[in-house]
């Protein structure tokens, strides 16, 4: 196998963002600063006391404008899916902001929180679990209307724009007196984003829409939030583990670890030079259409059990999996990990990392094809570039 192509960023183009940056862009829609949610535990026994919490998501930072996509990535148990509830409080954040359209939503409660439901609204992993079987398919897609008042639409009416959506989404709209069970899973997912659009949302969360459905049904349906995308101009957080689908219909990738962002870049960049050894794990595993390249490819095996989030490492919270820790940092470089918190930093024009010795690994590169660049001349390109400021993701 032929040597890795590596490249360290310049130190000296990398300034550190701030995690309280402001942007002059005009489509900011949500702004996400610090954002933790942590899940109480009690100890066992006669009496019990409070012990270390579950750290979910622990200190999240990101920005989304209107009409952009941003993917979240990582294994089963990283924070993804909490995020995303916690963002649109069906979880009440433990600490952190969240701003929308310019107003602090963070732990609203009450009419605020119903009229907010409005404008974000989620789509949920399981087609099955996520509709009520005692309702007919007309109710669940209407009761939008009948619960946003400020939005209602009334009589008749109602049963028109249900079977407007029906057919929008590709179901018929005549199956509107139909009940759950008698609709396959792919057709059911469509009834759920149904339900999520009806009133014209700003933002979807969109929770693993696809990891339920089968290869042919996911594409389908990648391609429908697309056109609802370009249609009504929402901005999604798309939660999944599947990353060629996160790369087909992201515009910016954030990947997670233990509650935490290691990475946020461009998708394209993201994808063919990536800086931080998790992401680099994750990319070594997507395999690539060409067996010539694909026989080239270093794949990187991650040693070790997901540590505890009820009890994290201390330091970079990765460095107990850590390859480059393990096989290519110094005594003193290793100390560094193990006790200083790598901050979330930009380390080259809207490319974000969370690790103290971040590397371009242009060879384990999952990009092939699809307008993006060769690798080694972005891993060039990430070097060089001068950053004009220090807004996270923007």
């Amino acid at each position: 196998m032929a040597d890795p192509v590596t490249s360290t960023p310049n130190p000296g183009s990398a300034p550190t963002a701030d995690p309280a940056g402001t942007t002059a862009d005009g489509d900011l829609l949500l702004r996400v600063r610090g954002l933790k949610k942590h899940f109480p535990l009690k100890t066992q026994g006669l009496i019990r006391r409070m012990a270390d919490p579950v750290k979910a998501v622990d200190g999240i930072s990101f920005d989304l404008n209107a009409g952009e996509t941003l993917g979240l990535v990582g294994e089963s148990g990283c924070g993804k899916s909490t995020a995303g509830r916690t963002l649109l409080q069906l979880l009440e954040p433990t600490a952190g902001t969240i701003t929308f359209e310019g107003r602090d939503i963070t732990g609203v409660h009450g009419d605020d929180l119903r009229h907010l439901r409005s404008e974000m609204q989620m789509v949920f992993q399981d087609p099955y679990g996520s509709l009520n079987p005692r309702h007919t398919i007309g109710s669940i897609i209407g009761a939008p209307y009948m619960i946003a008042k400020t939005k209602m639409v009334k009589g008749d009416s109602i049963k028109g724009e249900v079977q407007s959506l029906m057919e929008r989404v590709g179901l018929n709209p005549e199956h509107y007196n139909r009940y759950p069970h008698e609709f396959s899973g792919g057709q059911r997912q469509r009834i759920g984003i149904a339900r999520a659009i009806a009133l014209r949302p700003k933002l979807l969360v969109c929770d693993e829409p696809v990891s339920a459905l089968d290869v042919s049904i996911q594409a389908q349906v990648v391609n429908l939030l697309e056109d609802l995308q370009a249609e009504y101009n929402m901005a999604y957080v798309f939660v999944a583990h599947d990353l060629s689908v996160v790369r087909h219909i992201s515009d910016r990738v954030a990947v997670m670890y233990l509650g935490k962002i290691m990475e946020l870049a461009d998708r394209d960049v993201l994808y063919a030079a990536p800086m931080h050894p998790y992401t680099h794990a994750l990319m070594s595993a997507v395999p690539v259409p060409d067996p010539r390249k694909e026989t080239r490819r270093e794949r990187i095996l991650l040693i070790g059990d997901l540590p505890s989030p009820i009890n994290p490492p201390s330091g970079c919270v990765f460095h107990t999996r850590c390859p480059k820790y393990r096989e290519v940092l110094s005594e003193n470089d290793k100390q560094r990990c193990v006790t200083e918190f790598p901050e979330l930093e930009l380390k080259a024009a809207g490319h974000f990392a969370a690790c103290h010795f971040p590397e371009v690994r242009s060879d384990i590169a999952a990009a092939e094809g699809a307008g993006v660049v060769v690798e080694q001349q972005i891993a060039t390109a990430i070097e060089s570039v001068a950053v004009p400021d220090g807004t996270l993701g923007l």
